[in-house]
């Protein structure tokens, strides 16, 4: 590329290829934000086929391309923090395309898909932060948390246990919201407050923290600390691998990492020891669906390899693990991209 523009340093802006030299190619290098902050990156036009250009926000992302409305919308904005290493949005061919930033807490909108971990936010007097917990379907998160503004070297039998919320008072410490599904629950810890602990375990396999801090400079700081790990439902599980289920006798589970054309699909479930997944009943296909649906990172536009194959007899489709094709639903026959592996 022989084109490069820097991005003004200011805390909102907005770019557009009206911006750009007529070039094959140009890199829009990011300003570094400041610490314990990130640039928010979001595109709002873009309008490129996929075999003249793409827009690309870092080395390890997907390529965009094609129109804006066909982009699953987490691929659609990109979060640069204060240690990303020379931060640039990348440009082929000459995309159509309308982007906005703006600064934002270094908190904001994290995914966390590790099977248990903690994080901490603050001790801080100002900040807003959100936080996703999403393990694999069939796992329930169980969480503990700790928040106030008392000593973090506190025993834990010397904290106070949270015992109610109060949703009409205004929360002038740190104000604490978790979604679990359908179910809301807030607390506040205002400053003065004791150090206080809770434990919860999730009704589904994802939880959502929004953590706003609005104190005065002149009070203590507080802060929050989260621990978590996974708790499995025995009957959605049963004998499998975590990120596994149950389906019949088997254990299947959900492969996104890359896409494969059926034969290579398959291949690499043997080499697993298993093959693509056949759907036998009616049960099946729910859990599959669940399974999928639920899956952290999953879009609508997800669809995956199942073990239905005519290869054999074109129109005549079969299982490739050899169990009777007796059950089949009309979008089997659609399914590609991605695999599931049994």
């Amino acid at each position: 590329m022989d084109c490069a523009i820097r991005l003004r340093a200011t805390r909102t802006g907005r770019v557009h290829s009206g911006h750009l030299p007529r070039t094959r190619g140009c890199r829009l290098l990011i300003p570094p934000p400041p610490f314990r902050n990130a640039l928010l990156v979001e595109l709002h036009k873009l309008n490129v086929p996929c075999a003249n250009g793409f827009i690309r926000f870092a080395p390890n992302t997907p390529t965009l391309c094609g129109k804006l409305d066909q982009i699953p919308l987490p691929n659609k904005k990109f979060l640069y923090s204060s240690s990303s290493k020379n931060p640039a949005i990348e440009l082929h061919g000459r995309p159509t395309f309308a982007a906005v930033y703006r600064l934002v807490d270094h908190c904001h909108n994290v995914l966390l898909t590790a099977r248990n971990g903690s994080f901490e936010v603050g001790p801080t007097v100002k900040l807003i932060c959100s936080y996703e917990i999403h393990l694999p379907y069939g796992n329930r998160v169980a969480l503990r948390l700790q928040m106030g503004t008392g000593p973090k070297n506190t025993r834990e039998n010397d904290l106070s246990n949270i015992i109610h919320e109060d949703v009409q008072a205004l929360c002038r410490g740190m104000e604490l919201s978790l979604e679990d599904g359908e179910s809301r629950w807030r607390h506040c810890s205002q400053p003065g407050d004791p150090l206080r602990s809770v434990q919860i375990v999730s009704e589904k396999n994802s939880v959502r923290l929004n953590i706003s801090v609005a104190a005065k400079k002149n009070t203590s700081a507080m802060w929050l600390k989260v621990w978590w790990m996974d708790k499995a439902v025995e009957e959605t599980v049963g004998h499998c691998d975590y990120g596994w289920v149950l389906s019949g006798d088997f254990c299947i589970s959900a492969v996104r990492e890359a896409k494969k054309a059926w034969r290579q699909a398959e291949a690499e479930c043997a080499r697993l020891g298993g093959h693509l997944a056949s759907v036998l009943n009616e049960r099946q296909q729910q859990i599959m669906d669940q399974m999928l649906i639920h899956a952290p990172g999953a879009g609508v536009d997800d669809v995956y390899w199942i073990g239905a194959t005519d290869a054999v007899h074109e129109g005549e489709f079969r299982w490739s693990d050899g169990l009777p094709f007796s059950y089949a639903r009309e979008y089997m026959n659609i399914l590609n991209i991605d695999y599931t592996v049994k």
